[in-house]
């Protein structure tokens, strides 16, 4: 009987396959967040190529010669690293240079972790590469550690840069920032089309938030007031997908839409997500932050974490199936007048692909509409 084949006789084609694909997977953060630490408490980030290459002769041999794999550089260190060295931040990352080298100059994929380095050391030591920086994301404590970073990257060149993230480690409700943010990459970003934002918020209608085509809001509730959603909105006219996870009651409280019901407007969202995140159990208004955009090119929504009471009162408004949330619905509920004059039956008339999922988190139901 024939053994099983062994990882060594894969071929090199396919080892380097597997390399790459390891090499784009994403950081790893607790899923339970925000009832817990994004990253902080979570095994350090190896090195990926280093680690690689240190198994074998043929993986190092395989390892050198992919600079695409050292292109991936995630600027941290462990707590104990931390506490000893303090700002000696050349020992920490004595890596970085031989990172640099062995990724040609193939666009880099940059992860600044602030709570664990000190921040204008580390900004000084990248920042020479940055018009490199294809994805660049910085972690920090908490979004009060925002104003004294962002200044270091008001004038950072990334002509090249893709995808902006920013993620807060903690995120609770009452920790804001009351120091004014200030715009950065200020220099342009022609390339960027991909903005993620968790447990954080910058200065709204200011770059980079500009000429969008993705948008992702998680945990940002405080939200800018309904002119400067609507300049900043205006500013991104392509965009295509955005995601919302969040406190519904206090973004809605931040935007103050004014009692005339203006709508900004959303001309080309294709996808729309937005799941409730709920600090107090007490209905939110999904509707009424609906109600802020007006969205006619819309094709996929979908809708997480709802009650009954909550989905009625959005097919109240909108020409959406009642049955798409599959749970019981009270007769009371049922017999709500739907031919209201103020619903709105052609708000998305393109939508073809609607899922809606119930406060448990399992998905109840997934309804297209032709």
């Amino acid at each position: 009987m024939m053994g099983s084949p062994s990882i060594d006789s894969l071929p090199h084609e396919l080892l380097e396959k597997i390399f790459e694909i390891g090499a784009y997977l994403p950081m790893a953060v607790d899923e339970n967040y925000p009832h817990r630490p994004l990253f902080s408490r979570l095994p350090l980030s190896t090195l990926y190529p280093t680690v690689l290459s240190q198994v074998c002769i043929r993986w190092r041999e395989t390892v050198i010669q992919m600079p695409v794999l050292w292109s991936f550089i995630h600027l941290t260190r462990s707590l104990d690293s931390h506490r000893r060295l303090k700002s000696d931040i050349r020992r920490s990352l004595e890596w970085l240079p031989t990172y640099l080298i062995r990724s040609a100059n193939l666009p880099l994929h940059i992860i600044l972790d602030n709570t664990r380095l000190p921040v204008v050391a580390a900004v000084n030591l990248i920042s020479p590469h940055s018009t490199r920086w294809c994805t660049f994301t910085l972690l920090v404590s908490h979004v009060g550690n925002l104003p004294p970073i962002l200044p270091l990257l008001v004038r950072t060149r990334v002509p090249r840069l893709q995808h902006l993230a920013i993620s807060s480690d903690i995120y609770r409700e009452g920790i804001v920032c009351y120091d004014p943010f200030v715009p950065f990459f200020v220099s342009g970003t022609p390339e960027l089309t991909t903005i993620h934002l968790n447990g954080v918020y910058v200065a709204w209608n200011a770059l980079p938030l500009a000429n969008l085509q993705n948008l992702e809001l998680n945990f940002t509730s405080r939200w800018p007031s309904f002119a400067q959603l609507q300049e900043m909105f205006d500013a991104s006219p392509m965009l295509r997908r955005l995601t919302i996870h969040d406190d519904i009651t206090s973004i809605l409280r931040h935007v103050e839409q004014p009692e005339s019901k203006p709508t900004v407007q959303l001309s080309n969202l294709k996808h729309l997500e937005i799941e409730v995140y709920r600090i107090r159990d007490e209905p939110v208004d999904l509707a009424g932050l609906l109600g802020l955009f007006s969205m006619p090119s819309l094709q996929t929504l979908i809708l997480k974490g709802l009650t009954v009471a909550e989905w009625v009162t959005v097919t109240d408004k909108y020409d959406l199936p009642p049955n798409a949330l599959n749970v019981p619905i009270e007769r009371a509920e049922r017999r709500r007048d739907r031919s209201s004059h103020s619903r709105l039956t052609q708000s998305f008339p393109f939508l073809s692909a609607l899922v809606v999922t119930a406060t448990s988190g399992s998905p109840r139901s997934a309804v297209s509409q032709g």
